[in-house]
């Protein structure tokens, strides 16, 4: 608490000085800086707002996306205007030495400003709903020959409450992976931000998605309430109830919790393992891998759904013989640059394993960067991706 008041306070007097020098630039200007004057006092006014509905006694999903909208208006007005305030001030350090000022700093501060403004609000409006699909190929001597060539479609991260009521991605989300024909679907976790109401007004689209195999799915770290504050444990565990009620009994999904399923093609089969969220502080570990295990030896191709792609880390790549593990949870950070085949990423900063492929001898592991956002409703580069996987078998 102490230290969100601190960060609070800082950014505050940041932005208050950053409006201060932009007032005083535009002394000559009495109508622009009438402007600023008017502008800057809506948006201090949008964010004194946010702790005032937070405060309701019932913060239901309508109250959270204003929250955070709100907040991030005032993020994509305050974070130009101090690049540009960052780049005025050091265009006028020659002064300190009699000198004229750079004028060439203070203009790219504002050509840097107006792009950024540009960049922050295409990630909203645009990125976040350009669904990109992304095809690959998983070869190996231990898939039965019978599934060569299965397709499986991977989505993760739904994060409904983002979406508020508005059923559009979802929709355009579910006729994409309908146009792949999959044979099977997996999702990966993270269906709501918070709570399992969340999820009402999707529930007719999600109904929507079809394969041969069905849908399994797991929980990822906010499937589990952790983020809400309850009036209660057993308000808690009942919306965990909800959320599992809905996705077993009105989805028709085939949810795993920390349980393995058969996938069988005449004399053939696919294990399919599904954990629990395997987290890493402050993320509350749910997963157990070794209960989700068959008793039997079976020899064949494992698939393991897990949120968290440190779990491969930790407990998967050279310690079992899991052939592939399939991840969401990072989002990229929802920020993601692509030159050729490179991609850079915030991300990388904290995850080893963010994106894509990765291959450790026979074992692999995919991670998928999400549909829906978290936090801020923005993805830059980042576009909510759905993964096309076809297994391909190889001799020995």
């Amino acid at each position: 608490m102490r230290f969100s008041l601190a960060v609070s306070i800082v950014f505050a007097i940041i932005c208050i000085a950053t409006d201060f020098v932009i007032y005083k630039r535009l002394h000559k200007h009495k109508r622009l800086r009438t402007a600023h004057v008017v502008i800057s006092t809506a948006i201090y006014l949008l964010l004194i707002s946010v702790p005032v509905v937070l405060s309701f006694r019932h913060t239901g999903t309508h109250i959270m996306q204003y929250a955070m909208w709100a907040l991030f208006t005032c993020a994509s007005v305050f974070l130009p205007k101090t690049f540009y305030a960052v780049f005025l001030l050091l265009s006028n350090i020659p002064r300190l030495f009699k000198r004229k000022p750079v004028k060439y700093m203070a203009k790219a501060g504002t050509i840097i400003g107006y792009l950024l403004f540009i960049t922050i609000w295409w990630g909203a409006l645009v990125t976040t709903r350009q669904i990109q699909i992304n095809e690959i190929n998983i070869e190996s001597d231990n898939l039965p020959e019978s599934f060569d060539g299965y397709k499986i479609v991977q989505f993760s991260d739904l994060h409904t409450g983002t979406f508020g009521d508005n059923t559009a991605v979802i929709s355009n989300m579910v006729a994409n992976i309908n146009a792949l024909n999959p044979d099977l679907i997996v999702f990966t976790g993270d269906i709501v931000n918070n709570s399992s109401s969340e999820l009402y007004p999707f529930i007719d689209e999600l109904r929507k998605m079809k394969s041969k195999d069905g849908v399994i799915s797991i929980l990822g770290n906010h499937d589990y309430g952790d983020y809400k504050k309850w009036k209660t444990e057993a308000d808690k565990q009942n919306n965990l109830s909800n959320l599992i009620a809905i996705q077993r009994d009105t989805l028709k999904w085939q949810l795993l919790l920390n349980q393995h399923t058969y996938i069988k093609h005449d004399k053939d089969s696919l294990l399919i393992l599904g954990v629990e969220n395997w987290g890493e502080p402050p993320f509350t570990t749910h997963g157990d891998l070794k209960a989700a295990m068959p008793k039997d030896d079976y020899k064949g191709f494992k698939i393991l759904l897990s949120h968290n792609p440190k779990h491969w880390e930790m407990e998967v790549d050279k310690k079992t013989d899991i052939d592939l593990t399939l991840s969401g949870h990072t989002h990229a950070m929802q920020m993601m640059l692509s030159v050729g085949s490179k991609k850079y990423s915030p991300s990388s900063l904290r995850y080893q394993h963010w994106q894509g492929l990765y291959e450790h001898g026979k074992q692999l592991l995919y991670v998928n960067i999400g549909m829906g956002e978290v936090g801020i409703p923005m993805r830059i580069g980042a576009k909510p991706e759905i993964t096309l996987i076809k297994l391909k078998h190889t001799e020995r």
